[in-house]
């Protein structure tokens, strides 16, 4: 603690603001914006709560979060708060993980404000990374969890075509990959199994493992497969898709981008894990 306190009066400390979910950040050069050491003294924020990040350039990084509507009014001067999925394909990828970063411990440290096993407050320690139960007795402490979710490419039986569906609430004209929440008990290959069978009716065997994205969204890391299916109908068990469909790699380019104004079908950005596994599958490219 004596040592993350010299970093935070460090002279070369940037601190990155998160208020209501959103990031700070400069429209007019396109980055994030940093808070550098004068100018969080005259914004009088040395007194709040800081989530040490780490070190880029030399340069140690904090998150801090703004809970009060009066205290953030005072960085309208400095940029804009904006939520990271309308910025994240305009920054640089290096800026996005750190606001990520930022944004996934605000969101913890917000659900963790009482202790979740007797009701007491709690109070943050290790620089950000742990909050513990004040009430003596309990003394519980919580640690920032991960919400591993499996996100899986399943290709046709006669390996011409991949399966997309979309969900009601996404953009509109939004298709994408079966996704879903890994459970207690179960084996990354066996959630693949089973979410694809509830979302769509199709069974899928070699189940193979393909690469993982952090999903701070709020609190996910997303482990992505492909997977062959076994057959074709679909016979969905929940209501999770409101639309399912095979499509041909001559089928996907008709689609467009995420954000591009047009009216159509549209696939997930490109930074996302999701749209990976679908250029991967279309440049034949899978593991």
């Amino acid at each position: 603690n004596i040592e993350i306190q010299k970093l935070k009066n460090s002279n070369n400390l940037i601190l990155l603001p998160v208020w209501k979910g959103k990031n700070l950040f400069d429209s007019s050069i396109g980055s994030m914006r940093g808070i550098n050491l004068s100018e969080a003294i005259n914004l009088n924020l040395l007194d709040q709560e800081f989530v040490f990040l780490g070190f880029k350039k030399n340069h140690p990084y904090f998150s801090i979060n703004i809970n009060e509507d009066d205290l953030s009014a005072k960085f309208k001067n400095f940029g804009e708060f904006k939520s990271l999925h309308s910025i994240i394909n305009i920054i640089p990828f290096s800026d996005a993980s750190i606001l990520a970063y930022a944004r996934g411990m605000y969101i913890w440290h917000s659900n963790n404000l009482f202790c979740g096993k007797c009701g007491q407050k709690t109070h943050s320690e290790d620089a950000g990374h742990l909050r513990v139960c004040e009430k003596k007795e309990c003394s519980t402490k919580f640690f920032p969890r991960i919400d591993p979710a499996i996100i899986t490419l399943v290709e046709h039986p006669d390996g011409k075509r991949c399966l997309l569906g979309r969900q009601s609430n996404w953009p509109l004209g939004m298709y994408s990959v079966v996704a879903g929440f890994l459970e207690i008990g179960e084996s990354l290959e066996e959630c693949v199994v089973r979410e694809v069978m509830e979302e769509t009716g199709i069974k899928v065997e070699n189940v193979i493992y393909q690469g993982s994205q952090p999903w701070p969204f709020p609190s996910s890391l997303m482990l992505g497969f492909v997977a062959k299916a076994l057959t074709s109908d679909f016979s969905p068990s929940d209501d999770e898709l409101e639309e399912i469909l095979w499509v041909t790699r001559e089928d996907l380019k008709g689609y467009g981008e995420m954000n591009d104004g047009l009216i159509g079908k549209k696939l997930p950005n490109n930074y996302s894990i999701a749209r990976q596994l679908i250029e991967q599958w279309r440049g034949k490219e899978l593991k």
